[in-house]
């Protein structure tokens, strides 16, 4: 997950003024405030599992359930294998992912480093095939697969009076993905297309709106598509703030679409040391331990999203996409305790989620020993 983002601390505080407004907090009573207990070590196991009942029993039960990002390896700069010193995605990496119980994959894809910059914008050949096997080999672990456009960073940096050329450019490589990934070679069960990964920069809120309606119009009737389910996100980074401007056409529902949000609270735990977030340095040492109040913080925007979605014509699948913690500097014991309280609590909600990510800074295995990273997949699946 390489990237820096700026504006990260008042989309949190813009989230949680809106969650109040919709009735989700009461502010006058309760500190919201991420910072842990004056004792480090107090409160340091992970939380136990809740064994509770979902808070949202009408859902219907997602459909993607656990799962996790393959990330730093297809979106990386420029060539797979960038990110990763060199290594790339096995076909054994899916059938360990699908032995632990977990039930789906995310793919995060670059595609804009591997078309033409001009007209008609055609996608590297081999790069298609590459992706074509990556989605086959999960598929032949039966697991399910959410493929998106990830790091479109040209559309967001350059200047919105570049913002046309790139929505055409997106259009143009959605279409080809399209082709490439039939209905009838791709079933809608096993394979969700992801419109974009965290819009931000120069494509705004409304920008973002204007492309879901060009994207589901061309995926569903253009490309005849009509039964593949579409994820979509926020802009300003994908948070939960985003859900507020959202506007979706009429055509989404929650038997087509699928929702998603990206986690990272808080975002001085989670990224303390980062070496892509400048001034993260000075978190570094940042502990969560699971205080009533650090808890207290994490619900309330989780709220939020349910508040959202129980407006009227939602009602959706709930993903929460990304959602982990780098391991350079952070304590294996409070990642454990703040991954297993973010599924426990995203589950008690009726999400699915994907854990960020699978074998790098934030990774849950780790490849040079060949063994999963105990803290991160005793959080993830703790039966396993």
């Amino acid at each position: 997950m390489k990237k820096c983002k700026i504006n990260h601390v008042l989309a949190v505080c813009c989230a949680m003024v809106l969650i109040c407004l919709f009735g989700a907090c009461n502010t006058s009573k309760n500190d919201y405030r991420f910072a842990g207990p004056s004792n480090p070590d107090a409160n340091a196991a992970a939380p136990a599992r809740s064994e509770s009942k979902p808070i949202s029993p009408d859902l219907p039960e997602p459909s993607l359930g656990r799962g996790i990002n393959m990330g730093n390896y297809l979106e990386a700069a420029g060539y797979e294998g960038a990110w990763s010193g060199g290594r790339l995605i096995e076909q054994e990496d899916f059938i360990r992912i699908r032995s632990r119980g977990l039930t789906s994959v995310r793919i995060p894809v670059r595609w804009s480093d591997h078309a033409l910059k001009e007209a008609p914008y055609t996608i590297d050949p081999l790069f298609m095939a590459r992706v074509k096997q990556v989605v086959q080999w999960a598929f032949a672990a039966q697991l399910k697969v959410v493929l998106n456009v990830h790091h479109y960073e040209e559309m967001m940096n350059q200047s919105k009076l570049e913002l046309p050329k790139h929505r055409q450019r997106l259009s143009s490589i959605w279409s080809q993905i399209c082709d490439a990934f039939p209905l009838e070679s791709y079933p809608a069960d096993s394979l969700v297309f992801e419109l974009l990964n965290e819009p931000n920069g120069a494509v705004g809120y409304d920008d973002w709106n204007g492309i879901i309606a060009e994207l589901t119009e061309l995926i569903w009737r253009e490309k005849a598509q009509d039964k593949r389910k579409l994820m979509i996100g926020t802009a300003n980074w994908g948070g939960v703030s985003g859900l507020y401007k959202l506007r979706l056409p009429e055509s989404c529902t929650s038997e087509n679409t699928i929702i998603t949000v990206h986690f990272y609270e808080p975002f001085q735990f989670t990224h303390q040391g980062a070496e892509w977030v400048q001034g993260s340095d000075r978190w570094i040492g940042t502990r969560w331990l699971g205080s009533p109040q650090e808890k207290k913080g994490l619900q309330t925007l989780l709220d939020g999203v349910q508040a959202w979605n129980r407006g009227q014509g939602r009602n959706f699948e709930i993903f929460l996409g990304e959602f982990g913690s780098y391991g350079k500097y952070a304590k294996p014991q409070d990642r454990k305790a703040w991954t297993s309280f973010i599924v426990s609590e995203a589950e008690k909600r009726g999400m699915s989620w994907a854990y960020w990510e699978y074998s790098q800074g934030f990774g849950a295995y780790n490849p040079e020993s060949g063994q999963w990273r105990d803290e991160i997949l005793q959080a993830l699946l703790p039966d396993s």
